[in-house]
């Protein structure tokens, strides 16, 4: 036995935890409706799950007592890492009341999971970050529901996130790639021993294997769903449990189903997770373990620091607990200690031990801690974890504190803190403004950060550098107020720096470009909301229903007066959009200006308030709105109509990594326009060039495409005048709204010079549009 990793649930013969160590339940309630379970029908698998799931809202915080007689078990899960864990997608499904084989996303629901190797009885909640649905198996697509009488489907996988630390005893499991004739067993989802079914993998193929049970035992049935298929020779997970199999008139029949059923492999598991974007939470698979036992110089270095560290029993067990619980490993109070081979194992194959134990080295012996750390830092094996759990923790604990304007903010102060591209998880800012949004967030953010090796300035000379995370809570620091949250962040700072041994300069000359840049930055531009619906008439005889609502810049909108319930013609609204606009820039700070966002309809994307001045200006000079403020065009209704509001986030997430898509006389066909915009989801910017009179309806099409960024030119005259107005590069179309009034002023200045006119829709998902945006049903905005 091994003295890591043994804890109520055993070990395996290499002291990593068994199945029962990091095997999950999860309940439903006991009283909760029916899922709407289907009937079996012949040949048909079905989820190895409770039949007629449970309702489940949100459960009580596990410091309250949750009745054991109100839960019932609706399957299992295994830990993935010490705060994530792996279910099947029914499972969860089941929990909340809903069909088992049920595709769209349940929402933000919490469910109740316990731990059966934990010390003790022990519950928590977890919360849903990872939805991969059941799906078609044959489909091409990754968006098809499993259809009525399906043998088997792919998908059906789920994360949960813990929403505080598992008890002792629970650890994650360590995985292997699924192969024919593996002997395995799996366990019910409250892992009692009699419910232990044993088993083979008799057929392995396209990432399914069929399980064939033993003759006599328990068998897998109701309640296994979504815990580890374990190999008993490797002592590894290698799949999970998914469905059984019924028997019916065919083409199966009970001789051939009985104790049949079949799981994901662990390759079909990986795969799906990578390709939904949780590929950080993968641990390593067996075949990587084994070629990390192999003699290398990192498990020699790591030796040597050990045996010099730890020279004796007395510090080996003065440390040892305080290293297991850091790492959240299970470990006996039997009065025995670890061996320091066994203590190596650890530290290369367990996510940030090395930090963990240079934390608890530096208060006795600083030396071999900095020595850890610098290893930590400079190993590529290593380098993507260079903070301990806790120093990870503190870091995430005051980020979820950060008020909401910071919040929004915060992928604007990384963009700024860095020259280069940032990854879609650092810069995408949607829905930050939600507090369970923002700590998934805070989490990629993190990772994606640490294992970014440095922030690419210089330091001096036999200094470790920067890495990219502090230089990147700098700046978000620079921008927190109250001022006790920015000293916590820098606090935090200060400590890490000192751990890596960074120059206090060197982190000084940091913290000066946060401050340099927070004095210099402001808050989004405060900006104006118009919704025009229900035109009626032609051209400026034209008359709309108008709604006004104004945003100082925090990303809360407020209404704003109109001039009643009648319907306004341009002119009208010109003049209301002034009075607004005079009182935005009056209140705005340094640099900050307001914006004008229209909401519109598909049939008036080409509507040119822009050029309009205020009505009744006498002798003086009118006041044009499109060139004294930056005006923009938002058509969410299209989006909404096409379903595309995914990859309308993502094309906006790559907003400048491209040059912008043109559109010539060539493209006169939607299919055509959406096949070039299908080819690549990342083109973000579109410029319309089709012939005149053709353009708002090629832009209709982009819309529908979940283009956020659409330019081109309402004027009559040779189609190649849009050319007359070009774009900035890429890496500074953030600037295309101001640059666009910049146009529309140098054209109102010199109209034969500027000949353009361009129409600018700038669709950020990252700023709210108000509600009755999101409503189409003309009876349900007079209700709200």
């Amino acid at each position: 036995m091994r003295w890591f990793g043994a804890g109520p649930g055993g070990a395996g013969e290499d002291g990593a935890p068994d199945e029962r160590a990091g095997l999950v339940t999860v309940y439903g309630s006991e009283d909760g409706p029916a899922a709407g379970e289907r009937p079996p029908t012949a040949g048909t698998a079905y989820a190895a799950a409770p039949l007629g799931g449970a309702a489940l809202g949100t459960h009580p915080a596990p410091s309250r007592a949750i009745p054991r007689s109100a839960l019932r078990t609706v399957g299992a899960g295994a830990c993935l890492t010490p705060r994530h864990v792996l279910t099947c997608a029914h499972v969860v499904n089941l929990a909340v009341g809903r069909d088992k084989l049920a595709y769209a996303h349940p929402g933000a629901v919490e469910l109740t999971v316990g731990f059966p190797g934990a010390d003790g009885v022990a519950r928590s909640t977890a919360r849903l970050t990872h939805w991969i649905p059941p799906r078609a198996e044959q489909s091409p697509e990754r968006h098809l529901a499993v259809p009525h009488g399906a043998r088997r489907w792919r998908g059906d996988l789920a994360v949960l996130e813990l929403t505080c630390d598992p008890p002792p005893g629970v650890a994650p499991l360590r995985w292997a790639p699924m192969t024919g004739s593996q002997s395995v067993r799996a366990r019910y989802g409250t892992g009692d021993p009699e419910h232990t079914a044993y088993g083979r993998v008799a057929s392995f193929e396209d990432g399914i294997g069929y399980v064939h049970g033993g003759p006599t035992g328990a068998a897998i049935r109701g309640g296994y769903s979504g815990g580890p298929v374990w190999s008993v020779a490797d002592q590894r997970a290698v799949g999970l449990v998914a469905a059984m199999v019924t028997h019916g008139a065919g083409p199966y029949d009970p001789t051939m189903t009985t104790r049949l059923s079949w799981s994901l492999s662990w390759q079909a598991v990986k795969d799906e997770l990578t390709a939904a974007g949780a590929d950080g939470l993968l641990p390593e698979c067996a075949d990587q373990v084994h070629r990390q036992r192999a003699p290398d110089r990192l498990r020699e270095d790591l030796r040597l620091l050990l045996d010099r560290a730890l020279p004796d029993e007395a510090h080996v067990r003065k440390h040892a607990t305080r290293f297991a619980e850091r790492c959240l490993l299970p470990h006996p109070e039997d009065g025995s200690l670890p061996s320091l081979e066994e203590w190596t194992e650890v530290l290369l194959t367990v996510e940030r031990a090395v930090p963990a134990l240079a934390e608890v080295l530096a208060p006795y012996d600083p030396a071999h801690a900095r020595k850890l750390r610098d290893l930590a830092r400079l190993t590529p094996r290593l380098t993507a974890h260079w903070m301990s759990p806790w120093e990870e923790r503190a870091l995430l604990q005051l980020l979820d504190t950060l008020p909401d304007d910071v919040r929004r903010r915060v992928p604007e102060a990384t963009r700024s803190a860095f020259p280069y591209p940032l990854p879609d998880e650092v810069v995408d800012a949607t829905g930050l403004s939600d507090p369970k949004v923002f700590a998934a967030y805070t989490r990629r953010w993190v990772a994606a950060l640490e294992c970014r090796a440095g922030d690419g300035r210089q330091v001096p000379a036999g200094t470790p550098g920067v890495p990219a995370l502090l230089r990147a809570v700098e700046f978000v620091a620079a921008l927190s107020n109250p001022l006790d949250r920015r000293t916590e962040l820098r606090q935090w700072n200060e400590r890490m720096a000192a751990h890596l041994g960074i120059d206090g300069a060197t982190l000084a000359d940091r913290r000066a470009d946060a401050d340099q840049w927070a004095q210099a930055a402001v808050s989004a531009p405060p900006r104006l909301v118009v919704e025009l619906t229900g035109g009626t008439g032609h051209g400026r005889t034209r008359r709309y229903d108008a709604g006004f609502w104004t945003d100082v810049g925090d990303g809360r909108l407020q209404p704003a007066a109109g001039a009643g319930a009648d319907p306004l013609a341009p002119a009208e609204i010109v003049k209301i959009l002034h009075k607004h606009l005079d009182r935005l820039a009056g209140a705005s700070v340094g640099q900050a200006w307001p914006t004008v966002e229209l909401i519109v309809e598909h049939g008036d994307l080409e509507i040119d308030l822009d050029s309009l001045g205020a009505a009744d200006a006498g002798p003086l000079p009118p006041k044009v709105v499109g060139t004294r403020y930056p005006m923009v065009l938002r058509c969410p209704s299209i989006r909404r109509l096409a379903d595309s509001d995914g990859v309308w986030r993502r094309r906006w997430r790559a907003l400048g990594r491209k040059s912008a898509m043109r559109l010539d006389d060539t493209h006169d066909d939607p299919g055509r326009v959406a096949g070039l915009l299908d080819e690549d989801l990342d083109a973000s910017v579109v410029v319309v060039g089709t012939p005149h009179g053709t353009r708002a309806r090629t832009a209709t099409w982009c819309l529908a495409c979940g283009v956020p960024v659409l330019l081109w030119d309402r004027a009559e005259h040779a189609p190649d005048g849009v050319d007359t107005f070009r774009l900035e590069p890429p890496s500074r179309v953030h600037r295309l709204p101001e640059a666009v009034r910049e146009y529309r002023a140098k054209a109102r200045s010199s109209p034969d010079e500027h000949r353009a006119r361009p129409v600018l829709v700038w669709d950020d998902p990252g700023r709210p549009l108000p509600l009755t945006a999101h409503l189409t049903d003309p009876s349900e905005r007079a209700e709200l």
